[in-house]
């Protein structure tokens, strides 16, 4: 079953096809960029924009609502959004003492519910 064809409020909704996603995956999945690695403890930049490959709309019946950033299951930031006055960028200075896991960023469409997007960091 796609991104397309099932409940997209029933589940955290990912990419599912990296190489080709659908204009859904491409207005909603949450693009972190960020070092592939870091040094433990050293501040880094994170930058999380939702609607990077292709542009979200920003209305008042349908928005962004908020990103959260994650490293593994940590949480690390919130981003709270209100339509028509702010874009669905995230920039915020991390600094982690030990590898967690994956940064992990999820956004929350009022029409398309949560979406996550991923990215591996080293931390030695």
């Amino acid at each position: 079953m796609t991104t397309q064809e099932r409940d997209l409020f029933s589940d955290v909704n990912v990419m599912e096809d990296s190489d080709n996603p659908t204009d859904l995956e491409k207005k909603h999945v949450p693009v972190i960029s960020a070092p592939d690695s870091v040094s433990a403890g050293e501040p880094f930049k994170v930058t999380v924009e939702v609607g990077k490959l292709a542009e979200h709309p920003d209305e008042p019946d349908h928005f962004i609502n908020f990103i959260t950033l994650y490293a593994g299951h940590v949480y690390l930031a919130r981003l709270d959004l209100v339509p028509r006055r702010t874009k669905p960028v995230m920039q915020v200075w991390v600094s982690l003492d030990k590898d967690l896991g994956p940064l992990r960023a999820f956004e929350y469409c009022n029409i398309h519910g949560t979406w996550e997007g991923r990215k591996e960091i080293s931390v030695g």
